[in-house]
C-alpha cells in the first residue's frame, strides 16, 4: 500500500504532465489531455523516427496521468495548501455544490437560420391564405385596395407567428383548417 505522501507526488506529478493546477475540474483536465493527446499522437509521425518514438513515450505518460488524475481527490480540497499536506478538508458534497455559480435558465434561442426558415415556410403559407381567401371571398372591384393589404398582413403576421412559436403556431393552423 502506498504512502499518502507518495500519492500526493503522483498526483502532483500527473497534474505537470498534463499542465493543469490540483484545483482544475474535471472539464479542464479532459480538455488538456485531449490538446496534449492531438499533440502527441505516434500515429502524427513517422515510424522508426526519434520523433515516432518521443510522441510513443509522451503519449504513454500522458495517459497514465490521465488516468490518474481522471477521478483524483486533490481536485476536491479546497486550498492550495491541502496538495502540501498541511491542511485536510475531506470533499464533501455540500461544499462542492457551493462553489457552482448558480445560473438562471436562459430562454431558447434560436439562431438566424431556424428563424429565417421558420419565417419564410410561414410567410409563404400566409401568403398562399391570402392569395385563396382574397380569391374566395372578395368581388373583383376590391381586390387591389383591400386584398393587397390583407395578403400582406396575413404573409408577415404568419411568417412572424411562425418564426416566432415555432411547432405550436403550426399546430393551431393546421387544427383550425383541419
Amino acid at each position: 500500500m502506498p504512502v499518502l505522501g507518495d500519492e500526493i507526488a503522483e498526483y502532483k506529478h500527473a497534474y505537470q504532465v498534463l499542465g493543469v493546477p490540483h484545483y482544475a475540474t474535471a472539464r479542464a483536465i479532459k480538455t488538456a489531455y485531449y490538446k496534449l493527446v492531438k499533440r502527441w499522437h505516434p500515429d502524427l509521425y513517422t515510424a522508426s523516427t526519434p520523433e515516432h518514438a518521443e510522441a510513443t513515450q509522451m503519449s504513454m505518460l500522458i495517459n497514465q496521468a490521465h488516468s490518474a488524475i481522471a477521478h483524483a481527490p486533490l481536485r476536491y480540497r479546497s486550498s492550495p495548501s491541502a496538495v502540501n499536506g498541511t491542511s485536510h478538508k475531506p470533499y464533501s458534497p455540500v461544499t462542492a455544490t457551493m462553489r457552482i455559480k448558480i445560473e438562471p435558465l436562459k430562454p431558447h434561442r434560436i439562431d438566424r437560420l431556424e428563424f429565417w426558415v421558420r419565417f419564410v415556410c410561414g410567410a409563404l403559407f400566409g401568403l398562399f391564405s391570402g392569395v385563396f381567401w382574397a380569391l374566395s371571398e372578395m368581388s373583383t372591384a376590391e381586390i387591389p385596395m383591400i386584398a393587397g393589404l390583407g395578403i400582406l398582413a396575413l404573409t408577415a403576421g404568419f411568417g412572424l407567428a411562425a418564426a416566432r412559436y415555432g411547432d405550436k403556431f403550426w399546430y393551431s393552423v393546421l387544427q383550425f383548417y383541419g
